[in-house]
């Protein structure tokens, strides 16, 4: 689908049906306020001791516009720490100091592990005496907060991949026809990997300094575009018995194919970090880049591209002979209360109220945090949409509600850490596509004998119940 700054008209009902929907769910929590009672209920508790908070460097600030709101409330100081992002969920488990923690904010895609750890608690107890009646309604991606039907948190932070495209590249008609002559296809956002293939290498001219994409090739990241080529391919990744269904012949394809897109990629693409990329397509040269809310914030500081992208859902599986588009979840951060908190029931307080509508809405309106929409109230609010922009917004919402999940399983880094490396090899051409999945495969099944074949199948049959089934129905696991 072709997307412009604003709405499309077809679809220009339905959006205002749904901000309606929201502000009436926001009317009826103001009559009601949620997070002022939940901030009275924590001021009846002992307000004589402070709350301290180890939250990622760069969510401070919108971790600051909740506390402040809490501690005005109710009484209770809070005290924030912060911590490197790819530290965070390592020093919960492993501690540098014996500082106190009574609320962490982790990276989602290592709650289980945390969980498994024992040092975030399960918050069933505490949510079924405080959780105010319907407080999940408006929250568009939960899937990270539960692990085997417990909660272990609140997700405040909506990471979920998109395609960003040059509006200069994709909508100047000179380009438009010469690409219709040259491949018989119209230029617009993808809705297949092959297509956004055919686009990059379309738009790949180094000698005039401009390329095709500046898609992840780093080694920290190169696995999720592997994960979401696979899942658009129409498969999952283990089969019903936890056996790794990825070095099949469409796997093998799917590796193939992300080689050779590598080719109209930038020559910094390989060693650009998330931030550096997003520097380089400021540049204005590139015709793709994939990112999310974070990528977004900053291209809206930038006056070069402020105005000129247009954003598209990754591709997904075919359905009933028609492409289709998919969301997925790749980090975003939540709310939960170590085990270590003296105080946890007032910790669970705390998130409660930082994950409330009025609350993390102010949180995500901050410009210059982390942040990004993931409840149904953000996307009305006139502050946020000035941040983001209604084209961003627009994609985002969909990509959100329809998005798989990170793989939320014991030993989520090991299996990814084991792909990533083989990817890389296969990229740097020491190995072929083949040996390097066949290699993968071996190595998650010992992952899996180590953890327990028949309890991992539980938890991969728990993470498939949260696919959105529109999706699940057309993905192969054997």
């Amino acid at each position: 689908m072709s997307i412009s700054r604003r709405h499309f008209v077809g679809t220009l009902a339905a959006a205002t049906l749904l901000r309606n929907q929201s502000l009436s769910r926001a009317n009826a929590a103001q009559i009601t306020p949620w997070h002022e009672d939940i901030a009275r209920q924590a001021k009846a508790l002992d307000q004589s001791i402070s709350l301290h908070l180890l939250v990622p460097n760069g969510s401070q600030t919108n971790v600051r516009a909740a506390t402040n709101e809490f501690t005005r409330l109710s009484g209770v100081k809070c005290e924030i720490r912060t911590v490197d992002v790819d530290n965070i969920n390592v020093d919960l488990i492993l501690p540098i100091n014996d500082e106190p923690i009574d609320v962490a904010l982790p990276a989602t895609f290592g709650i289980v592990d945390l969980a498994q750890a024992g040092v975030i608690l399960p918050l069933n107890t505490f949510a079924d005496k405080y959780e105010p009646a319907g407080f999940s309604e408006g929250h568009l991606y939960r899937k990270g907060d539960y692990y085997l039907d417990k909660l272990y948190g609140y997700q405040t932070d909506g990471d979920v991949y998109l395609l960003f495209y040059n509006k200069g590249m994709i909508e100047d008609p000179a380009e438009i026809e010469a690409y219709y002559q040259a491949t018989g296809k119209v230029l617009k956002p993808a809705t297949s990997w092959e297509d956004l293939d055919s686009m990059m290498a379309f738009f790949q001219r180094p000698e005039k300094n401009q390329y095709g994409g500046n898609l992840f090739r780093s080694p920290v990241l190169i696995s999720s575009e592997w994960w979401a080529r696979f899942h658009a391919a129409g498969y999952l990744p283990f089969n019903k018995k936890m056996q790794a269904n990825i070095n099949n012949a469409m796997g093998v394809e799917v590796l193939e194919q992300l080689i050779a897109a590598s080719n109209s990629q930038t020559p910094l693409a390989g060693s650009n970090n998330i931030f550096e990329s997003w520097t380089e397509f400021v540049g204005g040269n590139v015709f793709c880049s994939i990112g999310w809310g974070g990528t977004q914030k900053y291209m809206m500081s930038q006056p070069a591209m402020r105005d000129n992208l247009v954003h598209g859902p990754l591709p997904g599986p075919q359905i009933n002979g028609h492409s289709s588009t998919m969301g997925y979840f790749n980090w975003g951060w939540n709310y939960t209360v170590s085990a270590s908190s003296t105080q946890p029931e007032l910790a669970y307080l705390l998130a409660l109220f930082c994950a409330s509508p009025e609350i993390s809405t102010m949180a995500v309106r901050t410009a210059d945090g982390f942040f990004d929409p993931f409840r149904e109230e953000h996307y009305s609010d006139s502050t946020i949409r000035e941040v983001y922009g209604d084209s961003f917004l627009q994609a985002h919402r969909e990509s959100l509600i329809d998005s798989i999940p990170d793989l939320y399983i014991r030993g989520q880094s090991n299996y990814l850490d084991a792909l990533r490396l083989q990817i890389m090899a296969a990229l740097a051409r020491k190995i072929t596509a083949r040996e390097a999945l066949d290699n993968c495969a071996q190595t998650w099944s010992h992952i899996t004998r180590r953890l327990g074949r028949n309890k991992q199948r539980k938890e991969w049959k728990a993470l498939l119940a949260t696919y959105p089934p529109n999706i699940l129905e057309h993905l192969k696991n054997e």
